[in-house]
């Protein structure tokens, strides 16, 4: 798992009373504020969000603010009140030690996703662009301290997210570290992510912007800071992207996961899809949906030796990564399957688990071995549940004492009573997909009434008690749960 400090390549940075460092590639982890992300933990907020909710809609920061920074030489309060005005002015309390931080707040909803859209729109309008054009506004010295001043201010944020996404055992409760899909949500990546595309689109659009003005040094000088902070941010948020995926992937075929966990309910009754194999399929078609974003991390990883991917491989290391995770998911639900002592039970959990991994996964992997895989496993499962469930009802009209009292259907009341034993049971049995369950449903038909039929025609037995046709109409009611 990869170790975080929190600051600047190669040194430090002091914004207000905020001051930390950075671990670069090889370099020990030392840090100012050893105590962060425990401190990430008493913020209140509340004012700041009511106050930016009307402000945040404002996309154009308020310009005379900028203008006030730069005739006021560097008035913090300016600053400040520009902060405010694009709906982050709660970066302040980032920096302040009356406020020392906001790591729960992020954990908590449903403001997590509220803060950090606000906090990448204003980063995004540091990009140099806001200034343009206005005839009284400085020259680009100036305009590069205000940038370099308004990121100090905002990278806080960046340090306050990775605290409050991880990793898997801190500020999470027992359970939730022993399933990491769960700790660490697809919504949480999501976050990661896109605050590492606005630092490296800022970083970019501020190189841009201030490549003509290169020649000033203090110009110059400001930029390059500024990009120096912002690549560095960018790099520490690619290595958390990565520890999220690791710790989720070597996370699976723990097998430390209770009840509640997997969502189990009765040993009578049967489990639907169970909350591990939702929370991971979603995670993994999150890593789908975000392929383009995460595969230079996942590629970067396996050339520094992070993560094995064997070069005879004819898939990306991404695909291959979440393919694992499929086969891990695979083994953990067979070994889960175990605790069910009735083994219909355990086969009907299968088939519903891994007709739900197939359902969501195959559109995105529809060329991956792994996933072609699943379509003759289920059906595997599907023929054993039939012969662990049914056949035992079907034996009882060939395997039956011959009566010599010349009652020729004497095998009848013998298969009633077994029909309607499972019957019974099966009902009790949840199949939550519509399309699984008719197939169940059909498959059942096909082999009990077909049989009976056979049975009935072959021993000229015309008034059996219950038809064919009504036994098949209570099988079409089966898996309602």
């Amino acid at each position: 798992m990869a170790a975080y400090a929190f600051g600047t390549a190669g040194g430090s940075t002091t914004s207000g009373t905020y001051s930390t460092t950075y671990k670069s590639s090889g370099g020990s982890v030392v840090s100012s504020e050893p105590d962060l992300a425990s401190r990430l933990s008493r913020i209140h907020l509340s004012s700041w969000l009511e106050d930016d909710e009307e402000k945040v809609k404002k996309i154009e920061p308020t310009k005379h603010l900028v203008k006030e920074f730069f005739h006021g030489d560097g008035d913090t309060g300016a600053l400040e009140r520009w902060l405010s005005e694009v709906g982050v002015g709660w970066v302040l309390c980032l920096s302040d030690d009356s406020y020392v931080g906001a790591s729960s707040l992020l954990r908590a909803q449903p403001h997590h996703n509220n803060l950090t859209d606000r906090w990448i729109r204003a980063l995004t309008l540091l990009e140099g662009r806001f200034v343009g054009g206005e005839q009284d506004v400085p020259g680009p010295a100036k305009q590069a301290r205000f940038v370099k001043a308004a990121v100090l201010k905002m990278l806080p944020f960046v340090d306050a997210l990775l605290a409050a996404t991880g990793p898997l055992d801190a500020g999470t409760d027992t359970a939730d570290a022993s399933n990491g899909a769960q700790a660490l949500s697809a919504e949480k990546l999501q976050a990661l992510l896109d605050v590492r595309d606005a630092v490296s689109s800022t970083s970019k659009g501020i190189r841009l912007y201030f490549r003509d003005y290169s020649v000033e040094t203090e110009t110059r000088q400001s930029s390059d800071e500024v990009i120096s902070l912002l690549s560095a941010k960018e790099q520490r948020l690619d290595e958390a992207v990565w520890s999220t995926m690791e710790e989720v992937r070597t996370s699976i075929p723990k097998d430390d996961d209770d009840d509640s966990e997997w969502g189990i309910q009765t040993r009578q009754g049967s489990p639907g899809i169970c909350k591990v194999t939702r929370s991971l399929v979603t995670y993994i078609k999150s890593l789908g949906d975000d392929y383009w974003r995460l595969d230079h991390i996942v590629r970067r990883a396996a050339e520094l030796g992070n993560y094995y991917f064997p070069e005879r491989n004819k898939t990306d290391p991404l695909t291959t990564l979440t393919m694992e995770m499929v086969y891990s998911l695979q083994l953990k639900l067979a070994k889960r399957s175990e605790s069910f002592a009735d083994q219909s039970l355990r086969l009907i959990f299968l088939i519903n688990n891994i007709h739900f991994i197939w359902q969501q996964l195959h559109p995105l992997f529809p060329k991956e071995i792994h996933m072609a895989l699943l379509t003759p496993k289920i059906e595997g499962h599907i023929r054993k549940y039939l012969q662990v469930s049914w056949e035992p009802v079907l034996s009882c009209l060939h395997n039956h004492t011959p009566n010599y009292c010349f009652i020729t259907n004497s095998a009848l009341p013998k298969f009633d009573s077994e029909f309607q034993k499972t019957y019974t049971a099966q009902k009790l049995r949840k199949v939550p997909d519509p399309e699984l369950r008719t197939r169940l449903r059909k498959a059942i038909v096909e082999k009990v009434v077909s049989g009976l039929t056979k049975y009935l025609e072959d021993n000229n037995i015309t008034s059996p008690g219950i038809t064919p046709q009504e036994r098949e109409e209570m099988l079409l009611e089966l898996f309602e749960g």
